[in-house]
């Protein structure tokens, strides 16, 4: 009967624990329930707190004082601690029946004394599993002893207990497990979407939209497969129906984006399992397109590098730099294999004449971190050589460390030969393999203009006796080889130090420097008539052969070449008329050239102009991109039929205080409009003509009319035709000037800007210049190579004449790394001896 009384009273316990009601409450329920059952129980809950091994009270705070509550505050889980003390630690009904006497209450007889309380019940509530979950017990302010209905009650109590907390501890494991799942649905960085067994999706979440860009409630319910393409429909089928067999899967497939674009998405399906039984599938979606996209580009240049026909090879950055790759391209340029190569410093491509300045160079930019391009001569497996075109370029990091060198090779062994021959071809002769005239020229020229003072440089010029006669009796191919026979011994003659150069026909010169005396040269001159006059033996022809040398000594008032070699010439000539196979030096000995005789000079200038003996030389002006001329300047020259070449620079002055220079200017400028207008006939890309103009001449009233009258007459197109002026000629009066050079403009003439840089404050004004071109005075150039000031001078103008839509030329260039040089900043055209001196306009070369 006490059984059925007590399952009918406590059903609705079972109600709240059913319902999931928070644990307190239903606790506070099995309590009240307990003290309706009990007559004066006082009831009360501890549970158990496993971490500290003690007790602390939850339900029945209201019975007790402060003092007793903040007693029963982490109660400890003893053999002897009281009646809940000791039962949680017996895990057995501990039945107290007189606290006072009781001696596993002694410690708290004087607060039981104060609280009243006499009996004490305590029952542990244990887990299905045995665990401790903490104790029931019941308190009565008289001496109690428990009847069986009684101690049922306690354990039925007990277990209402124990299952309630089983139940919400279930509860809060669900819970938590859902929230786990929630959390990772909810907040995956990766697409997440659970599909039915059927394909159809059931959820997504927000990653989902942002990687796929569907909403939430576009995709739900949709079919799984719709989202990809032909070609993945294969691959998301098999998945699907491995994961549906309990297997998970992952792959990589092509879906669709909202934008109608393609994703690559690297899928794991998930089988969802409940009861054993598969309810679903849980599917991640990564996006790795840009991952994709990556390794596409990557191998892309993989395939790029692999198939350049360029050698590529790649080194780390470590002390020893070993080398972690290379390109079929660099195996077959070296004749290595690729495992030869793996782990070797590149060092082992340089040979015993591999050019130690130059890998000084590529030691520099290793240790610098910095890009350089040179040209190195390294050698095959096989020990054969070959000329390298090397681009070395540091890798870095995405911290901006250097990780690796990057070296591309180019074997320019064929470009490079062609380029030593073309440049052998311009500074040699043909024939003999001698220095040309052109070479001899500049060397002469430069040597004259770097020589110490009162250090002497001695002249031969060598003309072979009666050559003429004999070439023609024996004929030409014999004359040919005897004068590379003789080419031969005069080279093997002559010290390293001197220069020998063929200048036409079978004319020779020597240029002599560090002889202590004019007698030990007159030695030398001895010794080598003596060295020619031994027979040559040539296609079984024994041939004697003698020369002339006439020696010329350079002296303080010769400045040109040209002057020298006219001495070395006309003491030639003296050696002849002694009777040749002899030498004769420059009759002015060693004295000084005398004064100019201006009085005479400016007789014999009319007179040139009388009879015609002035002439139009062309020099060329070269895009040095292209090596093509693009254009010609005019100059006079004047070949005296007795004094012989007079220079410019000592004529064009007194013509100009003559008067005569505006004649002299005028006819020059019909002279080369005729010139040119006749060799542009046969061009396909005319080339324009340049032509100084002199101050009289621009300021001088007819001048413009003049301009117009050649033009008709000699019918030269205007555009083609270029004046030159100076600034000195512009600034006496900038605003006169300024309306004559639009004036010339509007013929359809060109400007340009002469010897720009030498004076005023060019930059200031150029900008009001009606001008199309300016010219560069060579005194930039002259000391090669330039200071960095003068390197930023000369790039400012050619940028600010760039911005103007200015051409720049280049004037008085004479070396290769000049050229160079004003290639690299782009100046437009090139203009001096390394191209040409000027010549006569049949002597061109176009």
């Amino acid at each position: 009967m006490a059984s059925q009384f007590i399952s009918k009273d406590n059903s609705h316990i079972f109600q709240l624990i059913s319902q999931g009601d928070n644990l307190r409450i239903v606790l506070e329920a099995i309590t009240a329930w307990l003290e309706s059952q009990i007559q004066d129980a006082i009831v009360s809950i501890m549970l158990y707190d496993k971490s500290n091994g003690v007790l602390n009270l939850v339900c029945g705070h209201e019975h007790f004082s402060p003092e007793y509550l903040e007693m029963l505050k982490e109660f400890p889980v003893q053999a002897q601690s009281g009646a809940c003390g000791t039962a949680a630690f017996h895990k057995d009904l501990v039945i107290s029946e007189n606290l006072i006497t009781d001696p596993k209450w002694k410690a708290l007889r004087d607060i039981l004394l104060t609280e009243k309380l006499t009996s004490c019940w305590s029952m542990p509530v244990i887990s299905t599993d045995g665990d401790l979950y903490g104790t029931f017990a019941t308190y009565y302010r008289t001496v109690r002893k428990p009847s069986n209905i009684e101690i049922n009650l306690l354990e039925r109590a007990a277990h209402l207990v124990s299952l309630a907390i089983d139940i919400d501890r279930e509860r809060e494991q669900k819970l938590l497990i859902n929230e786990k799942y929630s959390s990772f649905f909810k907040y995956q960085p990766d697409a997440v979407f659970e599909v039915n067994l059927e394909g159809y999706i059931v959820s997504a979440n927000v990653a989902f939209e942002k990687i796929t860009g569907f909403l939430g409630n576009e995709i739900k319910g949709q079919y799984y497969f719709n989202f990809v393409p032909e070609t993945s429909l294969e691959t998301v089928k098999t998945a699907f129906e491995h994961s549906l067999k309990g297997e998970s899967q992952h792959y990589e497939l092509q879906a669709y984006h909202a934008s109608g674009e393609l994703l690559w998405l690297e899928i794991t399906n998930l089988p969802i399992k409940h009861n054993k039984r598969i309810v679903g599938i849980l599917v991640i979606a990564k996006d790795i397109t840009a991952k994709n996209r990556y390794q596409e580009r990557i191998r892309l240049l993989e395939r790029a590098i692999q198939n350049s026909t360029h050698g590529v090879v790649i080194a780390h950055a470590d002390a020893d730099m070993p080398i972690v790759y290379v390109n079929a391209a660099f195996l077959a340029m070296t004749g290595y294999t690729e495992s030869e190569i793996v782990g070797r410093n590149w060092r082992f491509l340089k040979g015993p004449d591999t050019d130690a300045n130059t890998l000084k160079k590529i030691k520099n930019a290793l240790i610098t971190k910095t890009q350089l391009q040179v040209k190195i001569k390294n050698y095959r497996k096989d020990g054969s050589w070959f000329w390298n075109q090397l681009t070395l370029a540091p890798i870095l990091d995405d911290l901006g460390h250097c990780t690796h060198f990057l070296g591309i090779q180019q074997d320019v062994t064929k470009e490079w030969v062609n380029e030593e021959y073309i440049e052998y071809q311009k500074t040699h002769d043909y024939l003999t393999g001698l220095f040309n005239r052109r070479a001899f020229d500049e060397y002469l020229e430069k040597t004259l203009k770097n020589i110490q003072p009162l250090k002497d440089l001695y002249l031969l010029y060598i003309d072979l006796d009666d050559f003429s006669p004999l070439n023609e009796t024996l004929g030409h191919i014999v004359g040919d080889k005897l004068l590379q026979a003789v080419a031969t011994r005069m080279k093997n003659f002559i010290r390293d130090k001197d220069m020998l150069s063929r200048i036409s026909g079978d004319e020779f010169a020597i240029i002599l420097l560090d002889f202590k005396t004019p007698d030990h040269v007159a030695e030398f001159a001895e010794r080598l008539l003596k060295n020619l006059s031994t027979p040559f033996q040539i296609d079984g022809h024994k041939i004697h052969i003698t020369a002339s040398i006439g020696i010329a000594k350079n002296c303080s008032q010769i400045y040109q070449g040209i002057h020298l070699i006219q001495h070395a010439i006309l003491s030639m000539q003296e050696a002849k008329k002694q009777g040749r196979n002899t030498w004769s030096w420059y009759q002015e000995k060693y004295n000084d050239l005398p004064k100019i005789d201006y009085i005479n000079l400016r007789l014999d200038l009319s007179e040139a102009l009388e009879k015609s003996q002035l002439n139009v030389f062309y020099q060329p002006l070269v895009q040095p991109k292209t090596g093509e001329v693009a254009s010609l300047e005019a100059l006079i020259r004047w070949i005296h039929p007795e004094k012989g070449f007079i220079p410019p620079d000592v004529f064009i002055p007194l013509a100009e205080r003559t008067g005569h220079i505006v004649s002299i200017g005028r006819w020059v400028l019909q002279q080369a409009c005729h010139d040119i207008f006749k060799l542009n006939k046969n061009r396909e890309r005319p080339l324009s003509v340049s032509v100084n103009i002199s101050p009289l001449e621009f300021h001088r009233t007819n001048f413009l009319n003049d301009l117009e009258e050649i033009l008709n007459v000699s019918q030269f197109p205007p555009q083609l035709l270029k004046l030159e002026v100076t600034e000195g000629m512009l600034i006496t009066d900038v605003q006169k000037s300024i309306e004559i050079l639009h004036a010339i403009r509007a013929l359809g003439i060109k400007v340009s800007l002469d010897d720009f840089g030498t004076g005023y404050s060019s930059l200031s004004y150029l900008r009001r210049l009606p001008v199309d071109q300016i010219k560069l005075d060579k005194s930039f150039f002259e000391n090669f190579p330039i200071d960095q000031q003068d390197t930023a001078i000369v790039k400012l103008i050619i940028e600010i004449a760039h911005q103007l839509n200015l051409e720049v030329v280049a004037e008085g260039i004479e070396i290769y790394e000049q050229v160079k040089f004003l290639t690299e900043y782009e100046c437009d055209m090139i203009q001096g001896y390394f191209y040409s001196k000027p010549v006569p306009i049949n002597q061109l070369k176009l």
